[in-house]
């Protein structure tokens, strides 16, 4: 028993020299959009869980809820979950590549065919900050990879800032702008304009 304290005790004590190969990354994002057909309102946000782990050829996970509120038939909510790997994490690039799952329910029931839907994605999100400085780039693109009834495409492209970077955790601040089309059987809808995120990094 006193072994195992011991033990236990040990890597605690190791954990803040390795703390850089475990991350938990909670972000959240809000947009004001222009929809086609016109929409009497439009807004859309959501918000993310992201763990990265150190264990070779082992996928890291992620889960993100979505709610619209577009005044088309595409409002409702999606859940996703993705497997993804970070490719890049050195010299302020920061790469991840993955595929994921969304189901998605229509808050406008009376249409016909289209109160639900799901599909398979590819995720890619790239990060760059410029040397020496909390400023950088980023990038998000979810692109369908599925032939169903639901498909749905986004990308996101803008500046994020670095406010602090510690062992204590990480805040970034982003804005930019993000285009995003859905199609289903029986109708197809597409938006753009601003958003703006906020992540914490554990």
């Amino acid at each position: 028993m006193k072994f195992r304290l011991a033990l236990g005790a040990a890597l605690l004590a190791t954990l803040p020299a390795h703390a850089d190969l475990l991350g938990l990354t909670l972000s959240t994002h809000i947009a004001q959009t222009d929809s086609e057909p016109k929409a009497s309102s439009a807004w859309q946000g959501d918000l993310s869980m992201r763990f990265k782990h150190p264990i070779p050829l082992v996928p890291n996970v992620a889960v993100v809820a979505n709610k619209r509120k577009q005044g088309d038939p595409a409002d409702g909510s999606s859940y996703q979950a993705e497997l993804y790997y970070n490719l890049f994490d050195t010299a302020g690039l920061y790469v991840d590549l993955g595929a994921g799952y969304e189901g998605w329910e229509s808050a406008n029931s009376a249409t016909d065919g289209s109160n639900d839907g799901e599909q398979i994605y590819a995720v890619g999100r790239v990060t760059w900050r410029f040397p020496g400085s909390g400023l950088g780039i980023e990038s998000d693109l979810k692109l369908s990879l599925s032939e169903e009834d639901y498909q749905a495409n986004l990308f996101r492209a803008g500046l994020n800032y670095q406010f602090f970077d510690s062992a204590a955790g990480g805040l970034a601040l982003s804005g930019g702008y993000q285009y995003e089309d859905i199609a289903t059987r029986h109708y197809s809808t597409d938006n753009s304009g601003a958003y703006l995120g906020l992540a914490y990094k554990f």
